[in-house]
């Protein structure tokens, strides 16, 4: 068995919404983009309990270096729905506890701050944006993180093209309107962006 196939079997017990496709897309983008861009940060926007961050830790540590995933996620257990936002129990316990059995402690770093509360200055290699999925989260997330995505980093953004969630789909739309950034592959809700010219930041 593959290094990536043991990965997303771990993944598979862990409670989310990420198929095992998106992780193997998810997985195979974080390895090739930090080995052209090893001095860059991973920045996860949403890891309610855990699935995505350790696909992307196992992602991390496969390259032998001192890389971190810097997972960043109130766990207030609010999650999106077609209706709103709902309200469930915090997830923190949860996605502290499957990130510690997968043993990336040392890779995980968590962040636990609303991602617009977070003041972030590291370049970005790869930014996952998977928090609340309605049209104002996204791109507020997006503006907040995307200035310090390095020309040739990917944004990855789930739950695009989904009838549940069209303010994804609409605002990853705009973005390649803009060309600033070019899609660089998409399987089944996860589309991969790769930037192609400088931006501002807006977090500082």
């Amino acid at each position: 068995m593959s290094d990536v196939e043991s990965v997303l079997d771990q993944a598979q017990g862990v409670e989310g919404y990420f198929h095992r496709e998106e992780g193997r897309l998810l997985y195979e983008t974080a390895v090739a983009t930090l080995a052209r861009l090893p001095d860059h940060t991973t920045v996860e926007l949403g890891s309610y309990c855990g699935k995505s961050t350790i696909i992307l830790g196992k992602a991390v540590r496969s390259l032998n270096g001192t890389y971190k995933v810097y997972a960043v996620d109130p766990h207030e257990g609010e999650i999106n729905f077609p209706d709103g936002v709902h309200r469930h129990p915090p997830t923190l316990s949860k996605f502290m506890a499957n990130i510690a059995s997968c043993g990336l402690t040392d890779v995980v770093e968590l962040i636990q701050q609303r991602s617009f509360e977070v003041r972030w200055h590291k370049p970005i290699g790869l930014l996952l944006i998977d928090a609340l999925h309605d049209y104002a989260n996204v791109s507020r997330d997006f503006n907040h993180f995307a200035g310090l995505v390095a020309r040739g980093g990917v944004v990855a953004f789930h739950d695009y093209e989904l009838n549940d969630h069209p303010g994804v789909t609409k605002f990853v739309n705009e973005v390649l309107a803009a060309g600033n950034f070019e899609k660089a592959a998409h399987v089944d809700s996860l589309v991969i962006l790769r930037k192609t010219t400088y931006l501002q930041s807006q977090s500082s």
